[in-house]
């Protein structure tokens, strides 16, 4: 069971939260309640540091790290130690390095999952969809934040308050921070102002959260959904932030969208990494799109259904306008909402005057050298031949075009028109050989040239992105399509980790393993995080907030009650072909579970064709065995009459012995027909007396010198059953007395009316049943040694028949012991109808 979580809300550091959480584990210890600190910040507070004098605390762990030492709390001991409830302080805590988890929320969601109470304390500046909002007014960054969905599973909340103007009191006075820090709080975060702010917008979430927590109970509408734009910029997290809210206050579940349509540097692919986190920390879902940003985000709006787009301001161009996606989306998509974010201003780090691709390499010059140079030598051939000048243009644009192709950098947009329209001007204007032209017209000639040129690349560029995109997306596709063909062909086990290994290898151009959780010893550095993995059944590693520092990303596929895990090597497109690989995980999952439906369906067809076969040859030889075993009772029978007195006893041990062996294929032919018959049809209203006398005269010649008695109520019971079947189970219950009881023992066979049943009990003070036989006893084929005849051990099926018949009844066979020796065997029956 998952354990409940407590947050201690406030508006500030120093509010009292740490102090009430105390107070509170204090009054659950006077109960009875097993509660122990597992990390209380060190505020140096007299009063908050007494309270945690008498609480059992579980030592922290140290980490060291460049020369530092940090403590956090021990999550493996706090687990192992399994108290009831577990304080832990400073819920936005960012873990020092070398920790399990990155963020202390997650140490609290492990302890959660292990059904551990926690009790934690949060101040309302942590909380994730708030960072923009607060730092809007305080102007302070808060690097250790909470992500919504950890805020709004609390199981309860508690706000502890307290008046700003006290709270700075109590800062003046030394309570919170020391002399000279306090000074710079008030100046800075603590001002009044802030305060009362911080306080207002607390209360306004607690209130949210609660409403939350009521409105969760009863009858949910069809989802909605609102969409949010995902980019590979910094900004674009205040964007996430306030799309979370706006989703909060609709009550709307969010998805990101991202859409690709160029490639992008390793700095956009981990900035978009980090905006990927955001949202699944704020509870929102992550989808990639390929192609036109307005058109491939309104035609997935307009196929599901969302009407609602969240969007930051985009960034125009200082050189050239162009429509952006927000006027584009407004025009095409009349239907949907558009909220616009204004951008946020942050400081950021230097950037080279160049980026990666606006630099011209040596390379790039010389491809570029290369082209010119046969244009000109394909215009000079086509000059001596008198052709039209408009056709050496036409090789110069040709120029251009393959220029566009065969170089990556966006200065050869410019460097090659201009070398086009030089190189034209240079060899085939008038004066030849000389940077002059003397027509008129050379001047909008060149212009023309040199804006077309611009153009041409820029559109070839364009094509050659998109057809690079196009080209990811049906590799994408292709490898899923023939993911999903292989599986259906592999016809166990081994096959499918083969062909899923290959196809993730194929998907991520890395060498990907697929191990059994129970051979971690494959990759020994990362046993402890494949253990982890295992037994959280969760994704940890690169790209992931639980060991991030991984070069691996691990990813856990639960199926046939085992766990395999698939270990991808870290790379920045793992960004991209996440959404397929778990997809792909899913494929996998679906069909090892699909093999392990069809092996137990076949398994239990061949137990069904051998139990078919088992019980089609004990009924033909019970019938072979059945008949003479009549013939021969009925015979001696007649011959006990002709027989003297000194033969007469071996004909009665005669008898005895076929009457047993008469009995024993009674028992196999019941149990053959009961394996194939699920219920009973041949039940009716019977006198119970009436069975427990049939029973008594079949039986009572086989008791020999032992008394066989009988009690019964008074009334007459009427119970609703199979008769024979029933005489069967009173047969073998006083056979089984017989067997295991010395000559002169007492076998009782009584009924007692209680209540609305009847309780059929058959007792006897013979070697009894111990403890260890009572678990066995009702199992098929089990028999003991302690028996009166061993020449009749039998195959220890009498007692486990009378389960089989008595649980077709809807009842059962029990035993207890009988005092001072022997056992006693009952059941009980529902009454039809009582007779005085």
């Amino acid at each position: 069971m998952k354990g409940k979580l407590k947050i201690y809300i406030g508006y500030a550091a120093g509010v009292g939260k740490t102090y009430r959480m105390l107070k509170d584990a204090h009054d659950l210890i006077e109960k009875g309640v097993d509660v122990r600190i597992g990390y209380i910040e060190p505020h140096q507070r007299p009063a908050t540091t007494a309270l945690t004098e008498s609480i059992p605390v579980i030592p922290l762990k140290t980490l060291h790290y460049n020369h530092h030492t940090f403590h956090e709390p021990d999550i493996d001991a706090i687990i192992e130690a399994q108290p009831d409830a577990i304080l832990i302080d400073e819920l936005a805590h960012h873990n020092a390095p070398g920790s399990r988890h990155e963020k202390r929320y997650q140490d609290i969601e492990e302890l959660l999952q292990s059904g551990i109470n926690v009790y934690t304390t949060l101040n309302i500046q942590h909380i994730e969809s708030l960072y923009h909002t607060i730092h809007h007014f305080t102007k302070i960054e808060m690097s250790e934040r909470v992500p919504d969905r950890l805020v709004k599973q609390a199981d309860s909340f508690e706000f502890v308050d307290i008046e700003p103007i006290d709270l700075q009191t109590r800062m003046k006075e030394g309570n919170i921070y020391q002399e000279r820090q306090a000074q710079r709080a008030l100046e800075g975060f603590f001002q009044l102002d802030h305060l009362i702010q911080l306080r207002e917008l607390a209360l306004r979430e607690l209130a949210n959260l609660v409403d939350a927590k009521m409105t969760e109970v009863g009858l949910e509408n069809e989802e909605q959904v609102i969409a949010v734009g995902i980019s590979p910029f910094a900004q674009n997290m205040k964007v996430i932030r306030h799309a979370a809210r706006l989703a909060q206050a609709f009550k709307c579940s969010l998805t990101g969208i991202y859409i690709e349509s160029s490639t992008l540097e390793p700095e956009a692919i981990h900035q978009l990494n980090l905006n990927r986190q955001l949202l699944e920390s704020l509870g929102g879902h992550f989808i990639s799109l390929y192609g036109e940003e307005s058109e491939q985000l309104g035609e997935w709006c307009s196929a599901n259904r969302v009407d609602k787009v969240v969007l930051g301001r985009p960034h125009k161009s200082r050189i050239f306008q162009r429509k952006d996606i927000i006027s584009e989306l407004n025009a095409r998509y009349p239907h949907i909402d558009v909220y616009i974010i204004p951008s946020a201003v942050q400081k950021q780090a230097s950037k080279p005057l160049f980026q990666p691709w606006l630099q011209f390499q040596m390379v790039d010059l010389l491809k570029l050298v290369v082209i010119m140079t046969v244009c000109t030598l394909i215009s000079l051939t086509m000059f001596q031949h008198q052709l039209n000048e408009s056709n050496t243009i036409t090789v110069y644009m040709l120029g251009v075009i393959m220029s566009a192709l065969w170089i990556r950098s966006r200065l050869n947009v410019i460097f090659s028109s201009m070398a086009a329209v030089l190189l034209f001007n240079y060899f085939f204007t008038t004066p030849r050989f000389t940077f002059e032209a003397y027509r008129a017209d050379y001047p909008a000639t060149f212009t023309i040239m040199f804006v077309c040129g611009i153009i041409m690349s820029a559109l070839v560029r364009n094509v050659k992105q998109q057809t690079k995109v196009a080209k990811e997306k049906i590799y994408r596709t292709e490898v899923l399509l023939e993911t999903n063909k292989l599986l259906i062909q592999s016809v166990d086990e081994q096959a499918v980790i083969k062909t899923m290994k290959q196809q993730f290898s194929k998907l991520t151009h890395e060498d990907v393993r697929i191990i059994h959780s129970n051979q971690t010893e494959v990759f020994p550095k990362l046993a402890a995080h494949l253990k982890w993995v295992k037994y959280h059944q969760q994704e940890a590693g690169y790209s992931t907030d639980t060991f991030p520092g991984l070069s691996y990303y691990l990813l856990p596929v639960n199926a046939q009650a085992c766990t395999y895990i698939i270990v991808i090597p870290a790379s920045d497109q793992l960004t991209f072909e996440k959404e397929i690989i778990l997809s792909m995980a899913i494929d996998m999952t679906n069909t090892l579970e699909k093999i392990r439906l069809y092996k137990e369906n076949k398994q239990q067809e061949k137990e069904k064709e051998r139990e078919q076969a088992r019980s089609t040859f004990l009924k033909s030889i019970s019938h072979d065995i059945r008949t003479p075993l009549t013939a021969m009772i009925g015979n001696l029978d007649v011959l006990d009459k002709e027989m003297s007195e000194g033969q007469r006893p071996i004909l009665k041990s005669i008898k005895e012995d076929a009457t047993w062996l008469n009995n024993m294929v009674n028992n196999i032919l019941t149990i053959t027909k009961i394996d194939h018959d699920d219920e009973i049809s041949n039940q009716q209203t019977i006198v119970l007396s009436e069975v427990i006398y049939t029973a008594y005269q079949l039986t009572v010649k086989r008791a020999g010198t032992r008394t066989f008695r009988i009690e019964e109520p008074d009334e007459i019971l009427l119970v609703h059953i199979d008769e024979k079947m029933m005489t069967q189970v009173l047969i073998n219950l006083v056979e089984n007395a017989i067997k295991y009881t010395p000559e002169q023992s007492v076998i009782t066979l009584s009924v007692r009316h209680k209540g609305s049943s009847a309780v059929i009990e058959v007792q006897d003070n013979g070697y009894g049943v111990d403890e260890a036989m009572q678990e066995r006893i009702f199992d098929q084929y089990y028999t003991s040694d302690n028996t009166s005849d061993r020449s009749r051990k039998g195959l220890g099926l009498g007692l486990y028949l009378c389960q089989m018949i008595l649980k077709r009844h809807h009842t059962s066979l029990y035993i207890k012991k009988n005092e001072p020796t022997g056992a006693i065997f009952g059941f009980k029956l529902p009454i039809e109808k009582v007779i005085n």
